[in-house]
């Protein structure tokens, strides 16, 4: 088969297309025919040599994928069959003709669903819905925080909260104010989250979603004070790292 090779750390010109061996299902897997897979941030970083738990490079990445079940392994029993228009999450090796996932990260794409909408989903979209609605318990009519808003799980934060009913708040570098704003009226904030604070009027939100890792650094303290005093949900995504206590 065809794969996206990484072929070592740099930019783009390090993908190489090559030949590699088809992986072959274990028990509990199932081999799909990839139809798109997703650019996750964790491909990016592990291109460049900052993802930790990246493969030793050479390697395939591609952490989602969607397209049609190929083949199953033994003790597949969860109503996955060849045919099957699917969306899994692979953890690397997605960038290639096949891939393999447990049965248990694959579920079937929504009718409707083209791949590269469905490629696009698990990473961004679970994480966020996880941390928010199964961790986070966020409720209509709660307020929420959401640091890094114009990132892709920052934006689909956003939208899941908007979806639920919470009021949301997000923020976000000068250089992606572009993205669109948790808000209807998008405004810039000035150093020390002024417009921040005003907009909150003395209130705090229930939750605050907070997307770093700690090689990136750290909030600033007036961010972080936003919310501190009387947080009540804080979920840290991405090394189990939270910048609110």
């Amino acid at each position: 088969m065809k794969a996206l090779v990484t072929t070592g750390k740099g930019g783009p010109e390090v993908l190489k297309i090559e030949e590699r061996p088809a992986p072959e299902p274990r028990p509990g897997q199932v081999r799909i025919a990839v139809r798109a897979a997703d650019v996750n941030f964790a491909d990016i970083l592990a291109r460049v040599g900052l993802y930790p738990d990246a493969p030793k490079l050479p390697a395939v990445v591609g952490y989602e994928v969607a397209g049609e079940i190929e083949s199953v392994g033994e003790g597949v029993d969860s109503g996955l069959s060849p045919g099957d228009r699917v969306v899994a999450g692979t953890r690397f090796n997605g960038y290639a003709e096949l891939a393999v996932a447990d049965a248990r990260a694959v579920v079937p794409l929504p009718e409707g669903w083209s791949f590269e909408e469905g490629a696009a989903m698990p990473v961004n979209y679970a994480t966020a819905y996880g941390c928010l609605v199964r961790y986070g318990s966020l409720r209509e009519g709660e307020r929420i925080l959401v640091q890094a808003a114009a990132g892709g799980v920052g934006i689909a934060a956003t939208q899941i909260a908007k979806i639920v009913g919470a009021e949301v708040f997000g923020t976000a570098s000068a250089r992606k104010h572009e993205a669109p704003a948790p808000r209807p009226e998008q405004q810039r904030d000035r150093p020390g989250g002024g417009l921040l604070r005003s907009l909150l009027n003395g209130r705090c939100p229930q939750s605050s979603l907070s997307f770093l890792i700690p090689a990136v650094g750290q909030w600033p303290a007036w961010s972080i004070g936003c919310v501190s005093p009387c947080s009540a949900q804080s979920a840290g995504m991405l090394s189990g790292w939270s910048s609110i206590p």
